[in-house]
């Protein structure tokens, strides 16, 4: 029954997500404030110990979610700014940003204190700093992105300023899309007469930024995940190395 309900929960924020394109802000905003509560609040119950209360746990979880969903939300709302004023160095104010209300959903979700970890990804390359005994800085890979990124670099140009100035990375290439571009976990294709379309420019990272609205796959699973990794040496280290973006069979690897 545990399994049923955690399964129907994903669909129901899968199907959301696939609507909100042409709602309002304050739908969106809604949007990402909720789901940042409902993540915070079912994972910090997930993750709880055994002599925790519930209903403490849930509370925290709620209330923490629903902050970082709500600077989730701000660093969508930021992205604006770059069609706004035809610069695409917004984006690096908007990543902090979102990577601040990620990093906080996770934590709640975890049932950690909000300062615990903070990340930021930039492409396939997580930077972590922990925060909770002593200051640890660590670098991990999300294989999924990775693997991605490896198989559209074969035969597609790499766009170096475009992600400089982004913080995304960006590949052009000659066909086109339905949409002008499209996102494939983290890396983002673009029609090479659409390089500088800021406003394409800016959805296509929107999508970036939404692989990363569902990285509480990850924290759901973290119990059973730490449980198989450390059985081995082998685990151990891979666990140390990869950052397993889990999300990606939910999110789907296209989004456009």
């Amino acid at each position: 029954m545990k399994n049923s309900k955690f399964f129907i929960a994903l669909l129901v924020l899968c199907v959301v997500e696939s609507k909100l394109h042409s709602q309002s802000k304050t739908d969106i905003a809604l949007y990402n404030i909720g789901l940042g509560s409902f993540v915070g609040g079912l994972g910090a119950i997930i993750n709880k110990k055994p002599n925790e209360k519930t209903g403490k746990v849930l509370l925290k979880g709620l209330l923490q979610g629903g902050g970082g969903g709500y600077l989730v939300y701000q660093s969508k709302n930021l992205l604006l700014k770059i069609p706004e004023n035809n610069k695409l160095e917004y984006s690096w104010g908007a990543k902090f940003v979102n990577s601040l209300g990620i990093s906080i959903i996770e934590n709640a979700s975890l049932n950690n204190d909000f300062w615990n970890k903070w990340h930021i990804n930039i492409g396939f390359n997580r930077l972590e700093i922990e925060t909770k005994e002593k200051i640890k800085f660590k670098y991990r890979i999300m294989p999924v992105a990775l693997i991605l990124t490896g198989i559209f670099a074969y035969d597609h140009k790499f766009e170096l300023e475009k992600t400089l100035r982004t913080g995304e990375i960006i590949f052009s290439v000659s066909k086109k899309f339905e949409h002008a571009g499209a996102v494939w976990g983290k890396l983002i294709l673009l029609e090479k007469n659409h390089l500088d379309d800021f406003h394409t420019i800016s959805h296509e990272i929107v999508h970036s930024f939404q692989y990363e609205d569902f990285n509480f796959v990850n924290t759901f699973l973290n119990k059973p995940r730490t449980k198989l990794l450390g059985k081995s040496k082998l685990g151990n280290k891979l666990d140390k190395i990869f950052y397993f973006d889990l999300q990606a069979p939910v999110f789907g690897a296209i989004s456009s």
